[in-house]
């Protein structure tokens, strides 16, 4: 991002020719080009799934504008490139046009221009009908615009005063429904859906044995017998009107909720908690949320989502889950609040913090600070040494923090020389620079293991044992070292609960021998069922972008190759295992690398492992497994198209009992059972079910006395069988009768 040093100067020269240029008065309204993007991050999709470039038009008029006739063009020499229909665009509405090359112009249909828009030296402008007129224009031949880059957007600041509106407050009217069977799909989310049949009541529904919840229900909410016992899930459909869509600059919605949900605006999942990825009529939560903390309400931020809304009708509508149907109530309730922009002005341009197509922009940005460098690296230490941070970009502030919380515009403390490291510290450091977008926030565990070892956590007996004591700093570099650094302190509390809810984490893989690892933010929470809310937990790092990478990219399993599945290198979610858990005797870290690597050895699919040893916030924390979640995602690293395309399963306790289909919509899977349940099942499933995989599985789980559980994916659509992976080898090779 080097060369955005320059953009300042750019922007400032091109603020001038944009603002009079890029505002046209028609017979009916003032149009602009408001936003564009050259490189696609992924910030919004086309119809066929693809992520093209795109350019939003703004009508800031009194009026609605006819489009007929205007072309869109990305040279200077061809005005009339690509012509747009008869498209009525209203007095502060929003027009996007995909600029994909597709050349799609039907009326009421998806736009898309017969060309893209280049990262470089690109010229963009929006001409009347007269064919020679320029209404909005970003760019020229003696003006270029900055470069662009990879899910950054470019455009107009829109400001404007703002009001605080509640478009669903509790006890609004709603319809609810305990689902019976599948056969909704999920229709339901729908606007148009006829849920005429359904209950009516009002928000927020449920049922309580007790009495914690009943002030909580609406009209006709406390669903009692309809679902206690019935089903983990509950579907609910809440209708509410928008009187003016895009000018909702803030989407947020608040849920009260026992114990999971996934929620649905205008039919698309817009915010979950301790959901499976993909839900089912009978779904379960992933986790508990405590009922002190159900009858409060929690924020989900959904504004990336407000172009969704409709000018006029709209449905939310929530899947509300809880972790058993014997489970003692179940709660959701919930409000959606959004901040509208009232007289609206445009500014100047800029690159945008974040890609608002179809939405009012936030402020613009002359640049971005370029990223934080330190002067040594992460890894392990044996004596004191000074450590620089420094940043290319001329007069950026650079602020740092030791303690591992995040350095912030008032947080941390200002860098202005070395910084003395004398032993295990974080150190994490941001820069910024007014009229630039900041840089996220760059941590480096640097690690003593001399002094590690003297650390409260680490027991004496021991540290000081005249065995073991002289082979532990040895032995802390024997294994790759994983360094997760949280604000959130309640995952140093060992006897805590299970924290589901995912946190801003830093995650570093640091090699003993000075291989290059990674530094990634992301979402931290435990996993795992019963059994393992013990001292040493399960810990999940999920990758989204809201964190920070959609994805890790990084080979965390190089050098345990496979002939017949080299592991991935890209990654959604990864594993750090306790091996502690579901045994009197805890501490049971082969049993579960010996299955899944048995299971690869015999040309399986399954996850790969390998051993590490965690720190949390600088605190040893053990040796972990370090494992690849069977999902759909592993799914499509392996067997190639996209996680949508896979359903996974959990089971437990046996073949059809308790299970979970916790990615994909279940079909394949219930096909599968189907014929299963017929006579010659093999015969009859031999499309459905790998049968030399699952004989594998077979002789691992029987002669191990494996529990009776399981975890299994597959694909209809790209016609992979159903594979299986031994999900609970805690016990292997224990006593008999479990398998």
């Amino acid at each position: 991002m080097d060369s955005l040093l320059t953009a300042s100067l750019i922007a400032r020269t091109l603020a001038l020719l944009v603002l009079s240029l890029c505002a046209f008065p028609t017979a009916h309204g003032v149009l602009h080009i408001t936003e564009f993007m050259a490189d696609n991050g992924g910030s919004r999709l086309d119809s066929d799934g693809d992520a093209s470039d795109w350019i939003e038009i703004f009508n800031s008029g009194p009026d609605t504008a006819d489009l007929n006739g205007y072309f869109l063009t990305d040279e200077e020499g061809a005005m009339t490139k690509w012509q747009l229909p008869a498209v009525q665009l209203p007095a502060g509405g929003f027009l996007l046009v995909f600029a994909s090359g597709k050349n799609r112009s039907g009326a009421g249909s998806e736009l898309h221009t017969n060309f893209n828009i280049a990262k470089a030296g690109e010229y963009l402008a929006l001409v009347a009908p007269d064919g020679s007129t320029v209404i909005a224009e970003f760019g020229s031949a003696t003006s270029p615009l900055p470069a662009q880059f990879e899910g950054v957007s470019y455009g107009l600041m829109q400001t404007g005063n703002t009001k605080t509106t509640i478009l669903i407050p509790s006890g609004t009217p709603a319809n609810a429904l305990v689902p019976a069977d599948g056969s909704l799909g999920k229709t339901w989310t729908r606007i148009g859906f006829d849920d005429a049949a359904w209950d009516e009541v009002a928000t927020g529904v449920g049922y309580d044995e007790n009495s914690t919840y009943i002030p909580e229900f609406g009209a006709g909410g406390n669903l009692s017998n309809r679902l206690n016992n019935v089903n983990t899930s509950l579907y609910l459909r809440v209708l509410f009107d928008v009187a003016d869509a895009p000018a909702i600059s803030e989407l947020t919605l608040k849920m009260k909720y026992d114990d999971g949900f996934a929620a649905f605006l205008n039919g698309v999942r817009v915010a979950v908690s301790n959901s499976p990825a993909s839900t089912t009529w009978n779904s379960k939560a992933t986790g508990n949320h405590a009922d002190g903390d159900a009858t409060t309400f929690k924020a989900f931020n959904i504004t990336a989502h407000a172009h969704l809304l409709n000018t006029g009708a709209n449905v939310l509508a929530i899947q509300g889950l809880n972790t058993s149907m014997t489970s003692s109530d179940m709660l959701i309730s919930p409000e959606l609040h959004a901040v509208r922009i009232t007289d609206p002005s445009i500014g100047g341009p800029g690159y945008l913090g974040t890609p608002s197509p179809g939405t009012f922009n936030g402020d613009t940005f002359d640049g971005f600070v370029s990223d934080t460098k330190f002067s040594v690296d992460r890894g392990f230490f044996k004596t004191p040494f000074d450590v620089r941070i420094t940043t290319d970009t001329v007069d950026a502030e650079i602020r740092y923090t030791l303690d591992g919380t995040a350095p912030s515009r008032t947080r941390g403390k200002i860098h202005s020389g070395p910084i003395k490291i004398s032993g295990t510290t974080i150190v994490r450091a941001m820069a910024r620079r007014p009229g630039f977008k900041p840089t996220n926030i760059d941590t480096h565990t640097y690690l003593f293991p001399a002094d590690v070892m003297t650390q409260p956590k680490m027991r004496t007996t021991i540290t000081r044992s005249g065995v073991y004591g002289p082979q532990m700093v040895d032995s802390f570099k024997a294994v790759p070292t994983i360094s997760l650094v949280t604000p959130n302190a309640a995952f140093l509390n060992e006897g805590g609960s299970n924290i589901r809810e995912e946190y801003q984490t830093s995650i570093e893989m640091i090699f003993p021998d000075g291989t290059h690892g990674f530094q990634e933010n992301g979402g931290l929470s435990n996993y795992g069922g019963r059994y393992t809310n013990f001292r040493k937990k399960n810990f999940r790092v999920a990758f989204r972008s809201k964190f920070g990478a959609a994805k890790l990219r990084y080979p965390i399993f190089d050098g345990y190759e496979y002939s017949h599945y080299p592991p991935a290198e890209d990654f959604d979610v990864i594993n750090l295992r306790s091996g502690s858990h579901d045994m009197s005797s805890r501490g049971a870290y082969m049993s579960n690398r010996f299955t899944d690597d048995s299971m690869l050895d015999m040309g399986n699919i399954a996850p790969h492992g390998r051993f590490v040893h965690l720190y949390l916030n600088g605190n040893y924390w053990g040796q972990y497994h370090l494992r690849e979640r069977w999902s759909a995602d592993m799914a499509s690293s392996y067997f190639g198209g996209s996680e949508d395309d896979y359903e996974a399963v959990n089971a437990n306790d046996n073949f059809r009992n308790d299970e979970n289909v916790y990615d994909g919509s279940g079909q394949f899977w219930s096909e599968t059972k189907r014929l299963l349940s017929r006579p010659n099942p093999f015969t009859n499933a031999a499309d459905h079910i790998d049968i030399a995989n699952i004989v594998d599985f077979m002789l691992l789980w029987v002669s191990g006395n494996s529990e009776s559980e399981f975890r299994a994916f597959g694909s209809e659509t790209r016609g992979i069988q159903f594979k299986f992976m031994v999900k609970d080898a805690d016990g292997f090779l224990r006593s008999p009768g479990h398998s």
